[in-house]
Protein backbone atom coordinates (compact mmCIF):
# COMPACT_ATOMS: atom_id res chain seq x y z
CA UNK A 1 0.00 0.00 0.00
CA UNK A 2 1.10 3.56 -0.53
CA UNK A 3 0.10 6.90 0.82
CA UNK A 4 0.84 8.56 -2.47
CA UNK A 5 -2.54 9.75 -3.70
CA UNK A 6 -3.43 8.34 -7.10
CA UNK A 7 -3.54 10.86 -9.94
CA UNK A 8 -6.59 13.10 -9.83
CA UNK A 9 -7.41 12.11 -13.36
CA UNK A 10 -8.64 8.56 -13.58
CA UNK A 11 -5.93 6.65 -15.39
CA UNK A 12 -6.00 6.17 -19.11
CA UNK A 13 -7.30 2.82 -20.18
CA UNK A 14 -9.18 2.26 -16.98
CA UNK A 15 -12.61 0.89 -17.72
CA UNK A 16 -15.08 3.14 -19.49
CA UNK A 17 -18.51 4.02 -18.22
CA UNK A 18 -21.57 4.68 -20.36
CA UNK A 19 -25.26 4.06 -20.67
CA UNK A 20 -25.79 0.36 -21.26
CA UNK A 21 -29.50 1.13 -21.28
CA UNK A 22 -29.10 2.24 -24.90
CA UNK A 23 -28.53 -1.34 -25.91
CA UNK A 24 -31.02 -2.89 -23.48
CA UNK A 25 -33.85 -0.57 -24.48
CA UNK A 26 -34.07 -2.24 -27.89
CA UNK A 27 -35.84 -5.20 -26.30
CA UNK A 28 -38.79 -3.06 -25.32
CA UNK A 29 -41.01 -3.22 -22.25
CA UNK A 30 -42.01 -6.64 -21.01
CA UNK A 31 -45.30 -7.62 -19.48
CA UNK A 32 -45.19 -8.27 -15.77
CA UNK A 33 -45.69 -11.49 -13.90
CA UNK A 34 -47.59 -11.73 -10.64
CA UNK A 35 -46.47 -9.47 -7.80
CA UNK A 36 -44.72 -7.23 -10.33
CA UNK A 37 -43.53 -3.80 -9.31
CA UNK A 38 -42.27 -0.84 -11.32
CA UNK A 39 -41.06 1.37 -8.45
CA UNK A 40 -37.84 -0.59 -7.93
CA UNK A 41 -34.59 0.77 -9.31
CA UNK A 42 -32.54 -1.50 -11.56
CA UNK A 43 -28.85 -0.72 -11.93
CA UNK A 44 -26.69 -2.54 -14.48
CA UNK A 45 -22.96 -2.21 -13.83
CA UNK A 46 -23.65 1.06 -12.04
CA UNK A 47 -26.05 2.59 -14.57
CA UNK A 48 -29.72 3.03 -13.63
CA UNK A 49 -32.09 1.56 -16.22
CA UNK A 50 -35.49 2.81 -17.32
CA UNK A 51 -38.53 0.91 -18.54
CA UNK A 52 -37.86 -2.23 -16.52
CA UNK A 53 -40.37 -4.06 -14.32
CA UNK A 54 -39.41 -6.73 -11.81
CA UNK A 55 -41.47 -9.47 -10.23
CA UNK A 56 -41.12 -11.03 -6.79
CA UNK A 57 -42.50 -14.49 -6.11
CA UNK A 58 -41.95 -16.10 -2.70
CA UNK A 59 -39.05 -13.76 -2.06
CA UNK A 60 -37.31 -14.49 -5.38
CA UNK A 61 -36.78 -11.68 -7.88
CA UNK A 62 -37.66 -12.48 -11.48
CA UNK A 63 -36.80 -10.47 -14.61
CA UNK A 64 -37.85 -10.76 -18.27
CA UNK A 65 -35.19 -12.92 -19.90
CA UNK A 66 -34.28 -10.78 -22.94
CA UNK A 67 -33.26 -7.52 -21.28
CA UNK A 68 -31.71 -9.38 -18.37
CA UNK A 69 -29.60 -11.52 -20.72
CA UNK A 70 -28.52 -8.42 -22.63
CA UNK A 71 -27.45 -6.75 -19.39
CA UNK A 72 -24.96 -9.55 -18.65
CA UNK A 73 -23.67 -9.83 -22.20
CA UNK A 74 -25.65 -12.93 -23.13
CA UNK A 75 -27.93 -13.76 -26.05
CA UNK A 76 -31.33 -15.48 -26.10
CA UNK A 77 -32.75 -18.04 -28.54
CA UNK A 78 -36.30 -19.41 -28.54
CA UNK A 79 -37.00 -22.93 -29.83
CA UNK A 80 -40.63 -22.97 -30.89
CA UNK A 81 -40.77 -26.73 -31.40
CA UNK A 82 -39.35 -27.59 -27.96
CA UNK A 83 -40.82 -24.54 -26.22
CA UNK A 84 -37.43 -23.87 -24.63
CA UNK A 85 -35.32 -20.74 -24.25
CA UNK A 86 -31.52 -20.93 -24.36
CA UNK A 87 -29.37 -18.20 -22.87
CA UNK A 88 -25.78 -18.20 -24.17
CA UNK A 89 -22.65 -16.31 -23.18
CA UNK A 90 -19.40 -17.45 -24.72
CA UNK A 91 -19.09 -21.20 -24.15
CA UNK A 92 -21.74 -21.27 -21.39
CA UNK A 93 -25.41 -21.91 -22.05
CA UNK A 94 -28.51 -22.44 -19.95
CA UNK A 95 -31.60 -24.07 -21.42
CA UNK A 96 -34.83 -23.02 -19.70
CA UNK A 97 -38.26 -24.60 -19.77
CA UNK A 98 -41.55 -22.77 -19.33
CA UNK A 99 -42.89 -22.71 -15.75
CA UNK A 100 -40.14 -25.03 -14.52
CA UNK A 101 -37.44 -25.00 -11.79
CA UNK A 102 -35.30 -27.41 -13.81
CA UNK A 103 -32.72 -26.03 -16.26
CA UNK A 104 -29.74 -27.43 -18.15
CA UNK A 105 -26.36 -25.72 -17.68
CA UNK A 106 -23.75 -26.85 -20.22
CA UNK A 107 -25.48 -30.21 -20.51
CA UNK A 108 -25.93 -30.73 -16.76
CA UNK A 109 -29.33 -30.55 -15.07
CA UNK A 110 -29.62 -27.88 -12.33
CA UNK A 111 -32.41 -26.74 -10.03
CA UNK A 112 -33.29 -23.05 -9.98
CA UNK A 113 -34.32 -21.10 -6.88
CA UNK A 114 -37.72 -20.50 -8.43
CA UNK A 115 -39.64 -21.73 -11.44
CA UNK A 116 -39.57 -19.65 -14.60
CA UNK A 117 -42.85 -17.88 -15.40
CA UNK A 118 -44.41 -17.57 -18.86
CA UNK A 119 -46.83 -14.69 -19.17
CA UNK A 120 -48.11 -12.85 -22.23
CA UNK A 121 -45.36 -14.23 -24.44
CA UNK A 122 -42.56 -13.26 -22.05
CA UNK A 123 -40.38 -15.66 -20.07
CA UNK A 124 -39.50 -14.42 -16.57
CA UNK A 125 -36.46 -15.97 -14.91
CA UNK A 126 -35.02 -15.98 -11.36
CA UNK A 127 -32.40 -13.26 -11.79
CA UNK A 128 -29.91 -14.26 -9.10
CA UNK A 129 -29.79 -17.93 -10.13
CA UNK A 130 -29.44 -17.27 -13.85
CA UNK A 131 -26.91 -14.52 -13.20
CA UNK A 132 -24.80 -16.86 -11.06
CA UNK A 133 -24.78 -19.44 -13.86
CA UNK A 134 -22.87 -16.91 -15.95
CA UNK A 135 -20.73 -15.50 -13.15
CA UNK A 136 -22.80 -12.32 -12.89
CA UNK A 137 -23.71 -10.87 -9.51
CA UNK A 138 -27.30 -9.88 -8.72
CA UNK A 139 -28.05 -8.18 -5.40
CA UNK A 140 -31.18 -6.60 -3.91
CA UNK A 141 -30.93 -3.62 -1.56
CA UNK A 142 -34.21 -3.43 0.36
CA UNK A 143 -33.46 -0.01 1.87
CA UNK A 144 -33.01 1.72 -1.49
CA UNK A 145 -35.24 -0.71 -3.43
CA UNK A 146 -32.41 -1.23 -5.89
CA UNK A 147 -31.59 -4.39 -7.84
CA UNK A 148 -27.94 -4.26 -8.87
CA UNK A 149 -26.62 -6.39 -11.74
CA UNK A 150 -22.90 -6.79 -12.45
CA UNK A 151 -21.68 -8.96 -15.37
CA UNK A 152 -18.16 -9.29 -13.84
CA UNK A 153 -15.96 -9.56 -16.94
CA UNK A 154 -12.15 -9.39 -16.79
CA UNK A 155 -9.41 -8.79 -19.36
CA UNK A 156 -7.29 -11.86 -20.22
CA UNK A 157 -4.38 -12.50 -22.58
CA UNK A 158 -3.94 -15.07 -25.34
CA UNK A 159 -1.34 -15.19 -28.12
CA UNK A 160 -0.31 -11.59 -27.60
CA UNK A 161 -3.86 -10.21 -27.74
CA UNK A 162 -6.41 -9.42 -25.05
CA UNK A 163 -10.10 -10.14 -24.59
CA UNK A 164 -12.50 -10.90 -21.74
CA UNK A 165 -13.42 -13.86 -19.54
CA UNK A 166 -16.11 -14.30 -16.90
CA UNK A 167 -15.28 -15.36 -13.33
CA UNK A 168 -15.13 -19.01 -14.43
CA UNK A 169 -12.44 -18.24 -16.99
CA UNK A 170 -14.78 -18.82 -19.94
CA UNK A 171 -14.03 -16.56 -22.90
CA UNK A 172 -16.92 -14.15 -23.44
CA UNK A 173 -15.19 -11.71 -25.82
CA UNK A 174 -12.42 -13.08 -28.01
CA UNK A 175 -8.83 -11.92 -27.54
CA UNK A 176 -8.43 -9.56 -30.50
CA UNK A 177 -7.37 -6.27 -28.90
CA UNK A 178 -3.93 -4.84 -28.30
CA UNK A 179 -5.20 -3.68 -24.91
CA UNK A 180 -8.34 -4.45 -22.94
CA UNK A 181 -9.46 -2.83 -19.71
CA UNK A 182 -11.97 -3.49 -16.96
CA UNK A 183 -15.69 -2.99 -17.64
CA UNK A 184 -17.48 -0.24 -15.77
CA UNK A 185 -21.00 1.00 -16.34
CA UNK A 186 -21.48 -1.34 -19.27
CA UNK A 187 -18.54 -0.38 -21.46
CA UNK A 188 -14.79 -0.99 -21.56
CA UNK A 189 -11.94 0.88 -23.23
CA UNK A 190 -10.05 -1.22 -25.76
CA UNK A 191 -6.99 -0.38 -27.81
CA UNK A 192 -6.01 -1.19 -31.38
CA UNK A 193 -3.05 0.25 -33.23
CA UNK A 194 -2.33 2.82 -30.54
CA UNK A 195 -5.88 4.24 -30.58
CA UNK A 196 -8.70 3.65 -28.11
CA UNK A 197 -12.45 3.19 -28.25
CA UNK A 198 -15.30 1.58 -26.32
CA UNK A 199 -17.08 -1.79 -26.55
CA UNK A 200 -20.16 -3.14 -24.80
CA UNK A 201 -20.59 -6.41 -22.89
CA UNK A 202 -21.21 -8.35 -26.13
CA UNK A 203 -17.99 -7.08 -27.67
CA UNK A 204 -19.80 -4.69 -30.01
CA UNK A 205 -17.90 -1.52 -30.86
CA UNK A 206 -19.92 1.38 -29.49
CA UNK A 207 -17.38 4.14 -30.11
CA UNK A 208 -14.62 3.41 -32.61
CA UNK A 209 -10.93 3.34 -31.71
CA UNK A 210 -10.07 6.90 -32.74
CA UNK A 211 -8.75 8.49 -29.54
CA UNK A 212 -5.15 8.86 -28.42
CA UNK A 213 -6.39 8.75 -24.81
CA UNK A 214 -9.70 7.68 -23.30
CA UNK A 215 -11.09 7.86 -19.78
CA UNK A 216 -14.07 6.66 -17.73
CA UNK A 217 -17.61 7.64 -18.58
CA UNK A 218 -19.25 9.47 -15.69
CA UNK A 219 -22.55 11.32 -15.57
CA UNK A 220 -23.14 10.15 -19.15
CA UNK A 221 -19.99 11.68 -20.67
CA UNK A 222 -16.35 10.66 -21.04
CA UNK A 223 -13.17 12.67 -21.31
CA UNK A 224 -11.16 11.81 -24.43
CA UNK A 225 -8.18 13.23 -26.27
CA UNK A 226 -7.63 13.45 -30.00
CA UNK A 227 -5.03 15.41 -31.96
CA UNK A 228 -3.78 16.98 -28.73
CA UNK A 229 -7.22 18.33 -27.75
CA UNK A 230 -9.24 17.12 -24.75
CA UNK A 231 -13.04 17.20 -24.75
CA UNK A 232 -16.11 15.33 -23.53
CA UNK A 233 -18.21 12.89 -25.59
CA UNK A 234 -21.51 11.10 -24.98
CA UNK A 235 -22.15 7.36 -25.28
CA UNK A 236 -22.42 7.63 -29.08
CA UNK A 237 -19.07 9.43 -29.38
CA UNK A 238 -20.65 12.83 -30.08
CA UNK A 239 -18.75 15.83 -28.72
CA UNK A 240 -20.92 17.47 -26.06
CA UNK A 241 -18.49 19.83 -24.32
CA UNK A 242 -15.14 21.43 -25.24
CA UNK A 243 -14.23 23.76 -22.37
CA UNK A 244 -10.99 25.73 -22.63
CA UNK A 245 -8.79 25.06 -19.62
CA UNK A 246 -5.20 23.96 -19.14
CA UNK A 247 -6.40 20.58 -17.90
CA UNK A 248 -9.71 18.74 -17.81
CA UNK A 249 -10.75 15.88 -15.54
CA UNK A 250 -13.68 13.45 -15.21
CA UNK A 251 -17.16 14.39 -14.04
CA UNK A 252 -18.20 13.25 -10.57
CA UNK A 253 -21.32 14.26 -8.68
CA UNK A 254 -22.48 16.34 -11.66
CA UNK A 255 -19.30 18.43 -11.78
CA UNK A 256 -15.97 18.13 -13.57
CA UNK A 257 -12.69 19.24 -12.07
CA UNK A 258 -10.72 21.71 -14.21
CA UNK A 259 -7.41 23.52 -13.87
CA UNK A 260 -6.12 26.83 -15.22
CA UNK A 261 -2.62 27.92 -14.31
CA UNK A 262 -2.19 26.85 -10.68
CA UNK A 263 -5.84 26.93 -9.57
CA UNK A 264 -8.58 24.29 -9.60
CA UNK A 265 -12.36 24.61 -9.80
CA UNK A 266 -15.40 22.76 -11.14
CA UNK A 267 -17.68 23.12 -14.17
CA UNK A 268 -21.18 21.75 -14.78
CA UNK A 269 -22.49 19.94 -17.85
CA UNK A 270 -23.03 23.21 -19.72
CA UNK A 271 -19.42 24.23 -19.19
CA UNK A 272 -20.31 26.91 -16.68
CA UNK A 273 -18.01 27.33 -13.68
CA UNK A 274 -20.21 26.03 -10.90
CA UNK A 275 -17.37 26.43 -8.37
CA UNK A 276 -14.82 29.12 -9.32
CA UNK A 277 -11.14 28.33 -9.75
CA UNK A 278 -9.77 29.06 -6.27
CA UNK A 279 -8.15 25.92 -4.87
CA UNK A 280 -4.46 25.05 -4.81
CA UNK A 281 -5.36 21.40 -5.19
CA UNK A 282 -8.70 19.61 -5.63
CA UNK A 283 -10.08 16.13 -6.18
CA UNK A 284 -13.18 14.23 -7.26
CA UNK A 285 -16.50 14.32 -5.46
CA UNK A 286 -17.26 11.18 -3.47
CA UNK A 287 -20.17 10.85 -1.09
CA UNK A 288 -21.16 14.43 -1.96
CA UNK A 289 -17.84 15.86 -0.77
CA UNK A 290 -14.50 16.66 -2.42
CA UNK A 291 -11.12 17.23 -0.80
CA UNK A 292 -9.53 20.59 -1.62
CA UNK A 293 -6.43 22.51 -0.57
CA UNK A 294 -6.73 26.04 0.84
CA UNK A 295 -3.71 27.96 2.09
CA UNK A 296 -1.64 24.80 2.13
CA UNK A 297 -4.14 22.74 4.17
CA UNK A 298 -6.79 20.24 3.17
CA UNK A 299 -10.50 20.13 3.95
CA UNK A 300 -13.74 19.28 2.14
CA UNK A 301 -16.34 21.17 0.12
CA UNK A 302 -19.86 20.20 -0.95
CA UNK A 303 -21.23 20.48 -4.49
CA UNK A 304 -22.10 24.15 -3.96
CA UNK A 305 -18.47 24.93 -3.19
CA UNK A 306 -19.14 25.55 0.49
CA UNK A 307 -16.37 24.48 2.84
CA UNK A 308 -18.12 21.98 5.11
CA UNK A 309 -15.04 20.49 6.79
CA UNK A 310 -12.37 23.11 7.57
CA UNK A 311 -9.03 22.94 5.77
CA UNK A 312 -6.88 22.01 8.76
CA UNK A 313 -5.28 18.75 7.64
CA UNK A 314 -1.93 17.92 6.12
CA UNK A 315 -3.70 15.67 3.61
CA UNK A 316 -7.27 14.55 2.93
CA UNK A 317 -8.53 11.64 0.86
CA UNK A 318 -11.83 10.63 -0.76
CA UNK A 319 -14.88 9.89 1.38
CA UNK A 320 -15.69 6.18 1.38
CA UNK A 321 -18.43 4.44 3.33
CA UNK A 322 -19.16 7.64 5.25
CA UNK A 323 -15.60 8.43 6.32
CA UNK A 324 -12.82 10.59 4.96
CA UNK A 325 -9.24 9.56 5.62
CA UNK A 326 -7.21 12.54 6.86
CA UNK A 327 -3.63 13.11 7.94
CA UNK A 328 -3.20 15.49 10.86
CA UNK A 329 -0.20 17.74 11.21
CA UNK A 330 2.81 16.22 12.94
CA UNK A 331 5.76 17.95 14.55
CA UNK A 332 8.14 15.95 12.36
CA UNK A 333 6.10 16.54 9.22
CA UNK A 334 4.87 12.94 9.29
CA UNK A 335 1.38 13.41 10.67
CA UNK A 336 -0.82 10.60 11.95
CA UNK A 337 -3.91 9.29 10.16
CA UNK A 338 -7.51 9.28 11.34
CA UNK A 339 -11.05 9.50 9.99
CA UNK A 340 -13.60 12.32 9.81
CA UNK A 341 -17.33 11.85 9.30
CA UNK A 342 -19.57 13.95 7.07
CA UNK A 343 -20.19 16.36 9.95
CA UNK A 344 -16.50 17.12 10.10
CA UNK A 345 -16.01 15.33 13.40
CA UNK A 346 -12.82 13.35 13.90
CA UNK A 347 -14.77 10.14 14.44
CA UNK A 348 -11.65 7.97 14.69
CA UNK A 349 -8.67 9.68 16.30
CA UNK A 350 -5.60 10.47 14.20
CA UNK A 351 -3.20 8.11 15.94
CA UNK A 352 -1.98 5.78 13.21
CA UNK A 353 1.32 5.87 11.34
CA UNK A 354 -0.49 4.57 8.26
CA UNK A 355 -4.16 4.59 7.41
CA UNK A 356 -6.25 3.66 4.41
CA UNK A 357 -9.83 4.23 3.31
CA UNK A 358 -12.73 2.07 4.46
CA UNK A 359 -13.66 -0.88 2.29
CA UNK A 360 -16.35 -3.47 3.09
CA UNK A 361 -16.78 -1.98 6.56
CA UNK A 362 -13.10 -2.16 7.57
CA UNK A 363 -10.13 0.19 7.29
CA UNK A 364 -6.50 -0.93 7.30
CA UNK A 365 -4.22 0.92 9.72
CA UNK A 366 -0.72 0.33 10.96
CA UNK A 367 1.43 1.21 13.95
CA UNK A 368 4.88 -0.17 14.74
CA UNK A 369 5.00 -1.69 11.28
CA UNK A 370 2.12 -4.15 11.78
CA UNK A 371 -1.30 -3.92 10.13
CA UNK A 372 -4.67 -4.20 11.80
CA UNK A 373 -8.22 -3.37 10.72
CA UNK A 374 -10.72 -0.98 12.31
CA UNK A 375 -14.49 -1.22 12.19
CA UNK A 376 -16.75 1.81 11.76
CA UNK A 377 -16.68 2.43 15.53
CA UNK A 378 -12.92 2.71 15.45
CA UNK A 379 -12.50 -0.60 17.26
CA UNK A 380 -9.81 -3.07 16.25
CA UNK A 381 -11.72 -5.82 14.48
CA UNK A 382 -8.71 -7.78 13.25
CA UNK A 383 -5.04 -7.82 14.21
CA UNK A 384 -2.42 -9.32 11.89
CA UNK A 385 1.28 -10.09 11.99
CA UNK A 386 1.90 -8.55 8.59
CA UNK A 387 3.91 -5.45 7.67
CA UNK A 388 1.98 -5.05 4.41
CA UNK A 389 -1.70 -5.72 3.87
CA UNK A 390 -4.42 -4.46 1.56
CA UNK A 391 -8.05 -3.40 1.66
CA UNK A 392 -10.83 -5.98 1.72
CA UNK A 393 -12.56 -6.68 -1.57
CA UNK A 394 -14.79 -9.70 -2.23
CA UNK A 395 -14.18 -10.58 1.42
CA UNK A 396 -10.41 -10.97 1.00
CA UNK A 397 -7.37 -8.74 1.59
CA UNK A 398 -3.88 -9.35 0.35
CA UNK A 399 -0.92 -9.67 2.73
CA UNK A 400 2.84 -10.03 2.42
CA UNK A 401 4.98 -12.56 4.24
CA UNK A 402 8.64 -13.30 3.55
CA UNK A 403 8.46 -11.37 0.31
CA UNK A 404 5.48 -13.29 -1.08
CA UNK A 405 1.80 -12.33 -1.29
CA UNK A 406 -1.41 -14.18 -0.48
CA UNK A 407 -4.90 -13.38 0.83
CA UNK A 408 -6.68 -13.51 4.19
CA UNK A 409 -10.37 -13.36 5.05
CA UNK A 410 -12.02 -11.05 7.59
CA UNK A 411 -11.18 -13.44 10.43
CA UNK A 412 -7.50 -13.30 9.56
CA UNK A 413 -7.48 -16.84 8.16
CA UNK A 414 -5.13 -17.43 5.25
CA UNK A 415 -7.34 -18.38 2.32
CA UNK A 416 -4.72 -18.16 -0.43
CA UNK A 417 -1.16 -19.00 0.55
CA UNK A 418 1.58 -16.39 -0.01
CA UNK A 419 3.19 -17.77 -3.16
CA UNK A 420 3.04 -14.80 -5.52
CA UNK A 421 5.64 -12.08 -6.18
CA UNK A 422 2.88 -9.47 -6.36
CA UNK A 423 -0.89 -9.28 -6.47
CA UNK A 424 -3.68 -6.80 -6.97
CA UNK A 425 -6.82 -6.62 -4.84
CA UNK A 426 -9.81 -8.74 -5.81
CA UNK A 427 -12.36 -7.01 -7.99
CA UNK A 428 -15.59 -8.57 -9.25
CA UNK A 429 -14.56 -12.05 -8.23
CA UNK A 430 -11.01 -12.24 -9.63
CA UNK A 431 -7.55 -10.92 -8.77
CA UNK A 432 -4.36 -10.48 -10.75
CA UNK A 433 -1.44 -12.53 -9.38
CA UNK A 434 2.10 -12.37 -10.73
CA UNK A 435 5.00 -14.79 -10.39
CA UNK A 436 8.14 -13.81 -12.28
CA UNK A 437 6.96 -12.69 -15.72
CA UNK A 438 3.75 -14.72 -15.61
CA UNK A 439 0.44 -13.02 -14.78
CA UNK A 440 -2.65 -15.04 -13.88
CA UNK A 441 -6.25 -14.34 -12.95
CA UNK A 442 -7.22 -16.24 -9.80
CA UNK A 443 -10.63 -16.67 -8.16
CA UNK A 444 -11.40 -16.34 -4.45
CA UNK A 445 -10.35 -19.96 -3.90
CA UNK A 446 -6.94 -19.29 -5.42
CA UNK A 447 -7.71 -21.27 -8.58
CA UNK A 448 -6.13 -19.95 -11.78
CA UNK A 449 -8.91 -19.28 -14.31
CA UNK A 450 -7.03 -17.49 -17.11
CA UNK A 451 -3.79 -15.98 -18.32
CA UNK A 452 -3.47 -12.22 -18.03
CA UNK A 453 -1.27 -9.41 -19.31
CA UNK A 454 1.18 -8.18 -16.68
CA UNK A 455 0.71 -4.48 -15.91
CA UNK A 456 3.34 -2.10 -17.23
CA UNK A 457 5.79 -0.83 -14.63
CA UNK A 458 6.91 2.78 -14.82
CA UNK A 459 10.64 3.26 -15.04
Amino acid sequence: MSHIRPSIRKGILIAAAALVAVQIASFGHASSASAATSNAVISVDGVVQSGWTISTIAGVTLLPVKPFAASIGASVKWDQAKKTTTVTQGSRSVQLNINSKTAVLNGQSITLSSATVWKDGVLWVPAKAIGAAFGAQVAWNAASKTLSISPRFHPFASNGKQGYVNVFGDTVIAAKYDEANEFSNGLAIVGKGGKYGYIDAKGKSIIGAVYSQAYDFSDGVALVEQDGTSYYVDAQGKTVLSPEYDELFDFSGGLALVRKDDLFGYIDHTGKEAIPLQFEDAFYFSGGLAAVQIDGKYGYIDVTGKVVIPAIYQHAFDFKEGFGLVQAEGADGEGSFGYVNAKGQLAIAAEYAQGFSFSEGLAAVSNDGVFSYLNRKGEVALTTEFADAGDFHDGLAYFEKDGKYGFIDKKGKIVIEPVYDSVESFDKGLALAITGTEAKLIDTNGTVVAEAAAPEVDD
